[in-house]
């Protein structure tokens, strides 16, 4: 008997280690309703919201889709490429100081754009160099349509309307003297608003500020196109054509 006894205590010790020693693996239990006044269960801290958007199968769970789709809407060919010229019209609108809505001649900007930063080189007239008359001549010829413009920019001042500094439009033209003290044209650019102009410098194509004072002390003048073959004075109105 008292071998039977010897033989069982040892075995019932250690049954008695497992529930002592090791933490019983328990399920966290569903949060009861009372607990939740919306009725909603939390399983693993997983929350389904009651303001989810259904879907088809019943589910509260917004898709990835779904969430995708809200974010960004599927757009044509033709919105893509509006929200491409878009970005063109930001990017001008910060360069000349102006809202996007007043950039209202899409061949301007477009022109702009393709001979932006071309390296100045004298008596060029490419996007591997151009001068300030040449790039002038290409823009009143592509943009505008005027053909009657003289090359250089002494020709083009004595060609144009002079007006003066208040009158001045999109379109018009702008001169400047660059060489020492001699109040004559040495230089030209293309006015565009607020005091801006874009032009050819030694610096390539760009855009200045009239106000600037480099600029401001060597302003000649400044001058509206009148082409014979179009038998009125170049405006903005007449230029936007198509728009």
């Amino acid at each position: 008997m008292l071998r039977i006894i010897l033989y069982i205590a040892p075995i019932a010790c250690l049954a008695a280690s497992c529930s002592v020693f090791k933490p019983a693996a328990t399920k966290p239990a569903a949060q009861s309703t009372a607990d939740n006044p919306n009725g909603v269960q939390f399983i693993s801290n997983i929350s389904l919201k009651p303001d989810g958007h259904q879907d088809k199968s019943g589910s509260t769970l917004e898709t990835t889709a779904n969430s995708k789709t809200a974010a960004y809407p599927e757009t044509s060919a033709g919105a893509t490429n509006i929200e491409a010229y878009s970005a063109l019209k930001f990017k001008y609108a910060i360069l000349e100081n102006c809202s996007v809505e007043e950039l209202d001649n899409p061949k301007l900007l477009n022109f702009m754009d393709s001979w932006y930063g071309a390296p100045y080189r004298y008596g060029g007239i490419s996007r591997d160099g151009v001068d300030c008359s040449g790039f002038a001549f290409l823009l009143m010829t592509t943009v505008y349509g005027i053909t009657s413009l003289p090359r250089t920019s002494k020709e083009q001042y004595e060609a144009s309307q002079h007006i003066s500094r208040d009158q001045l439009q999109e379109g018009d033209l702008v001169f400047f003297h660059t060489l020492g003290k001699r109040i004559a044209v040495t230089h030209v650019g293309v006015y565009l608003r607020n005091n801006k102009f874009v032009h050819a410098s030694v610096s390539g194509v760009m855009i200045s500020d009239m106000n600037d004072g480099y600029y401001d002390r060597h302003f000649v003048g400044a001058g509206r196109v009148i082409d014979p073959a179009q038998t009125q004075i170049r405006t903005p109105a007449t230029a936007a054509g198509g728009l």
